[in-house]
């Protein structure tokens, strides 16, 4: 079961998964940055580039977005990308992967409308459960519902009632028919989003794994009350920041390290670069108590629920390498190799696990939907030509929000903040000042991080600021 710890206070929202007493997964939601995946969008084919076998549509976003041959409802074994779309073709696509770097957000024609409990495919001529509803008489109940075709039935179908199944297909396939009738609006136009913070969470987080949620915003109770029941929602009122009392803040710092300490001692070096993720197994202070192969296995083995752990925590989509250490034994590998697997079928988010290659490194992808943790938080290091990283402005602005909503309440008028122009200029454009009590004074800094130079009246302030 899941604890879930919720920081909805200030602008931006954080959402924190803990399982097993451990931090596994965090959600981040900046009100600049909205998440589109799951978006539909009617949208102009603006290039067609049969060499790549792919085209590129105007969504209305500032990069257009990739469509590739195969993610086309009309695709044939065979047919070129200049048979099935041409430029200036009008086009109903969904985003399947955010824009990242240089490139822009990936679409696909093959539509789907997630749900609670059913995933709805308007294209599909057939329906199937998950595997994991194993009652047959479940599975058989399920299929009957959907003999039309259409629909995936979630997991979550075997403790629901068969009424509420029904009422979310009847919704989902509404919105369906409301999005085509809609499809002649001018382009390009957003026909369908993929909702609320809430409704996206608990699609990847079923709420019958949840045991307990603790949340500092009041106005959300009800909401999440209603979603998961009023027994299992807390309402946090301490003056300390949520993610700080509960040790959150400092998983999040540890998340941000390349290095990743083992209980036994031995460690791991997680190296991210652009093209790939590479990460190394050391024994570090562990030496065993039997022979050197026990060793390396035991070593080996706690690594790989723990990098598990980590690439869902930081979010590490791609090609990824696991240099573990050197085993001789092939059984050996094969039980790290389906130790991996096994954790990490917590895991929502789709990824592979290959074989060994002769150098004994284990391959790994993992499906990129977002920026990863990293890229997320920090930005790269002018200082020293980009070959580190340091908190980005962004960051730095939602955290300055974050430490003075802490003085609500208190008799201070304002407060004076050194700080780069660029913190600046994002606290002032986010509009973090309005939730706050104290007015915010600024003085300029090279550093990327801020510092709270005083607080005190606004007379105080502004004599300190001159």
């Amino acid at each position: 079961m899941r604890t879930l710890y919720m920081n909805l206070l200030g602008e931006e929202k954080r959402i924190a998964v803990e399982e097993d007493g451990k931090l596994a997964e965090l959600f981040l939601h900046r009100p600049n940055k909205e998440e589109i995946v799951g978006n539909i969008y009617r949208g102009r084919v603006v290039n067609v580039l049969p060499g790549m076998q792919a085209a590129f549509v105007d969504i209305g976003m500032e990069k257009h977005a990739y469509l590739r041959r195969e993610d086309l409802l009309s695709f044939t074994e065979g047919a070129s990308i200049s048979q099935l779309v041409h430029q200036g073709q009008q086009i109903i696509v969904q985003v399947v992967k955010e824009a990242m770097d240089t490139k822009g957000p990936k679409v696909t024609t093959k539509i789907e409308f997630p749900g609670k409990y059913v995933v709805y495919i308007p294209s599909d001529s057939y329906s199937a459960v998950s595997k994991k509803i194993r009652n047959e008489g479940k599975r058989n109940e399920l299929l009957q519902l959907g003999k039309q075709g259409g629909f995936v039935f979630r997991s979550a179908c075997e403790t629901a009632p068969i009424a509420h199944v029904q009422a979310e297909m009847e919704e989902l396939r509404r919105t369906a028919e409301e999005l085509q009738e809609r499809s002649q609006e001018k382009v390009p136009f957003l026909l369908y989003s993929s909702q609320s913070l809430f409704a996206r969470l608990f699609r990847e987080i079923p709420t019958e794994t949840v045991s307990h949620i603790i949340v500092d915003d009041r106005l959300s109770v009800r909401e999440l009350a209603e979603r998961v029941s009023k027994e299992r929602v807390t309402l946090y009122t301490e003056k300390e920041n949520i993610f700080h009392s509960y040790g959150v803040e400092h998983e999040i710092e540890k998340a941000l390290k390349k290095i990743v300490w083992l209980e036994n001692g031995s460690y791991l070096l997680i190296e991210q670069t652009e093209t790939m993720t590479v990460i190394d197994v050391n024994t570090g202070k562990f030496t065993g108590k039997q022979t050197l192969q026990d060793t390396v296995r035991k070593t080996n083995e706690a690594a790989a629920i723990e990098i598990a752990r980590q690439l869902r925590l930081r979010d590490i989509g791609g090609m990824i390498l696991i240099d573990f250490i050197n085993m001789k034994n092939d059984h050996d590998k094969e039980t790290v190799r389906n130790l991996l697997i096994s954790a990490l079928k917590r895991d929502h988010t789709p990824t592979r696990v290959f074989g060994f290659t002769a150098l004994g490194i284990l391959e790994v992808t993992r499906k990129r939907k977002r920026k990863s943790l990293r890229d997320m938080l920090e930005s790269s290091c002018g200082s020293c030509n980009g070959r580190g990283f340091v908190s980005s402005s962004e960051t730095e602005a939602y955290h300055l929000q974050r430490e003075l909503l802490a003085y609500k309440g208190t008799d201070y008028e304002a407060v004076l903040v050194e700080c780069s122009p660029e913190v600046q200029a994002i606290f002032r454009d986010s509009r973090l000042q309005e939730a706050l009590t104290v007015e915010v004074y600024f003085i300029d800094s090279a550093s990327s991080a801020y510092h709270i130079r005083h607080m005190g009246t606004r007379q105080e302030i502004m004599q300190r600021r001159l």
